[in-house]
């Protein structure tokens, strides 16, 4: 999961990278707000990656072993015919 977050940022950082220039500057008009608009949610899927990478859960090492396997006796047998 670490490295499907550390991609997704990556990719959105280049998105927007190479997306800028490109886009209408900011202002009144219809490709004022486009500009704006697609700046926030360019910018809310980078934090969103980045709060996801740094507040990821890791699980706990047990430190109890866990046993698979039953011991023979408790085993039930399995009929062949």
């Amino acid at each position: 999961m670490k490295n499907r977050l550390i991609l997704s940022l990556l990719s959105a950082l280049a998105l927007v990278y190479f997306a800028v220039p490109y886009l209408p500057e900011i202002g009144t008009g219809l490709g004022g707000w486009f500009s704006g608009v697609w700046l926030f949610f360019a910018l809310l899927v980078i934090g969103g990656n980045f709060s996801a990478l740094l507040f990821q859960k890791y699980p706990q090492e047990s430190k109890q072993t866990i046993t698979l396997r039953r011991p023979i006796k408790e085993r039930k047998r399995i009929r062949q015919h």
